[in-house]
């Protein structure tokens, strides 16, 4: 593993333990031995550190989902929420920085994706919309903003993660 590859990989442990906000260039190149001089040879700003993270996460958080291929596009969708309110309710200062962070939020509002995880919900969305009475950007907002609405509720136990509920409002959004 290189030392980018080891940066990486600490940052998103110590993200998951005790959340971005407060995370320390200093405090993490020292975890591996490193300066921060060191770190600059391998990353121009905490920024592109953040990105290379998210980018990891979110190939992570979808490989680790098991889409079967056989599945509607409603389907997979109906297991990716299922899944991604269990990550936010097991990992959420991961969900939190990977979703919130100004970083992410950057890269999320470009045109080009670079986050595996929204490519392949636009891509069930697309696969869903087939009255086209929304356009499929405004289909992605309402379901994402569902989803994630949801997986706060779940995450702060204000509501138990209800399957039926998540199709029914699936269903709905699709009429």
């Amino acid at each position: 593993m290189n030392t980018q590859d080891k940066l990486v990989g600490k940052t998103i442990t110590v993200i998951d333990k005790y959340g971005y906000q407060n995370l320390s260039l200093r405090k993490l190149t020292a975890t591996l031995g490193l300066t921060t001089g060191a770190f600059y040879k391998h990353f121009k700003s905490k920024d592109a550190l953040y990105e290379k993270v998210a980018i990891e996460l979110s190939r992570n958080f979808i490989d680790k989902i098991s889409l079967p291929d056989n599945a509607t596009a409603q389907e997979k969708l109906l297991i990716i929420a299922k899944n991604f309110c269990q990550y936010v309710d097991q990992h959420n200062n991961l969900a939190e920085f990977l979703f919130f962070n100004s970083t992410t939020l950057k890269v999320f509002s470009t045109k080009k994706s670079k986050y595996d995880f929204l490519d392949k919900m636009k891509v069930l969305v697309n696969e869903l919309n087939p009255k086209k009475n929304v356009s499929n950007q405004d289909l992605f907002i309402q379901i994402w903003s569902f989803i994630q609405g949801y997986a706060a509720l779940v995450n702060k136990k204000i509501v138990e993660y209800d399957e039926d509920l998540v199709k029914r409002t699936l269903d709905e959004f699709l009429q």
